[in-house]
Formats: C-alpha cells, structure tokens, sequence
C-alpha cells in the first residue's frame, strides 16, 4: 500500500513516541531507539495502517524522518539480486534447531536477522508462537 499524508503522520508520531525525542532527523540507534521499539514501530504500521516496512530499513535508514515523511517510490529498496536474498529455509533451519535444544552461533544469527527482517510483522508472531510451543511441549510445562 502507498501510505497516505495521515500515514506518514501517524508513524512519525510513533516513532516520536518510541524515541521519547520530537527530532528524528538521524538513525534510529543513533536517537536512542532500541530494536525492540523499532519492531514495535514496524508491526504497528502494518497492523493499524496497513504500510509494510522492512524493519531492516528502519534500522538501517540514516534519517528515521525521511524514512517515514518520504514518498514510498523515494523509500522503497531497490529489488535485491537473488543470489543476496536469504530465503525462509535459514529461519525454518533455526526454528527446527531451536526447537530440538540446539544452539545457533553468531555466525547463524548473521544469517538469521536479515531473513526475521525481511518477514511481515505476522509471519514473525506466528515464527514465534511455533518456537514458544515447540519450547513449552518440550520442557513439559503446561501451555
């Protein structure tokens, strides 16, 4: 979806919020926001106004205001060549891993955050409500 004016609005406002600043001509680690907030921020959009953005872009934009006050045509990323784009098999792999007790190194988590960033704030939740059964069934707790 192409965000209105309102849009755009909005998610300045949240970011304001999440930031706990009014300036948000910077990026978002460099004004105090941590990656939880900036989920936080990505999923509500989504959710409460329908604008996808990657949560990598937001980390990773050097201005949170013009990521969020620009056109989507001067925001959106460039399509990625295949041969960069991790597919979901590294999040299943982790989820499987995960989920049998195994440990994934830093090397892993590489690989990982770049494919969690990429997935819809939806396809995390439900990333995360798989692993957290597959946890509880396992240790025995009752859910």
């Amino acid at each position: 979806m192409t965000p209105t004016d309102d849009v755009h609005a909005q998610a300045l406002k949240l970011a304001r919020t999440y930031l706990g600043q009014e300036d948000l001509d910077g990026g978002w680690f460099e004004l105090g926001g941590s990656s939880l907030d900036a989920a936080r921020l990505v999923s509500s959009l989504e959710h409460d106004h329908g604008w996808e953005i990657a949560l990598q872009d937001l980390l990773t934009a050097p201005s949170v205001a013009g990521l969020l006050s620009a056109p989507a045509a001067a925001v959106a990323p460039e399509a990625p060549d295949a041969a960069d784009t991790p597919s979901p098999a590294p999040v299943a792999a982790a989820a499987g891993a995960a989920s049998a007790g195994g440990t994934t190194s830093a090397a892993g988590a590489d690989v990982l955050w770049p494919a969690l960033a990429r997935l819809s704030a939806s396809e995390r939740l439900a990333l995360a409500h798989r692993l957290l059964g597959d946890v509880l069934r396992e240790s025995g707790e009752p859910r």
